[in-house]
């Protein structure tokens, strides 16, 4: 009995020492770094998914908009503005202690869900003004043949 449990263990280890030789971790400037948007993005030249931290985005110039899309991308301006303005609110609301006091538990944890929900629409949003304005490339070989495929 215990020189199958002394082969197990050896044969764990060995296990063990070949997927971390076989599998190391990717160097830390490959990982996202805070803030970075992990939300996977589908490149404009090839469509392949990408994350946004490994892409490149390049803004697209007003004039290559068309008018709905400017009217679209006012709007949305102006709801990430308002949703903007909500949440200072809502921060200047929290740090006043007073007013704090005067919360019960219940009102509390409905504020802070709304806070949560505020952000998430600004990020929605932001993305979506994102998605308008700008091209979404895989790197900048792809941005360059875009590029070089496009004419004026």
């Amino acid at each position: 009995m215990f020189v199958f449990v002394i082969t197990l263990v050896i044969i764990w280890l060995t296990m063990w020492a070949f997927f971390k030789f076989m599998y190391p971790k990717p160097p830390k400037e490959f990982m996202p770094k805070k803030g970075d948007i992990i939300t996977p993005r589908e490149c404009d030249f090839c469509g392949y998914p990408l994350a946004e931290y490994r892409g490149v985005i390049e803004a697209i110039p007003q004039v290559q908009l068309a008018e709905v899309d400017q009217a679209q991308v006012a709007q949305l301006t102006a709801e990430v503005a308002a949703i903007r303005e909500q949440i200072l609110a809502y921060e200047t609301a929290v740090t006043d202690k007073a007013y704090q006091k005067t919360l019960t538990r219940q009102q509390k944890r409905q504020a802070s869900a709304q806070y949560e929900q505020l952000q998430k629409q600004l990020f929605d949003k932001n993305q979506q003004l994102k998605k308008m304005t700008s091209w979404f490339f895989c790197n900048y070989d792809h941005q360059a043949d875009f590029h070089a495929s496009r004419t004026p």
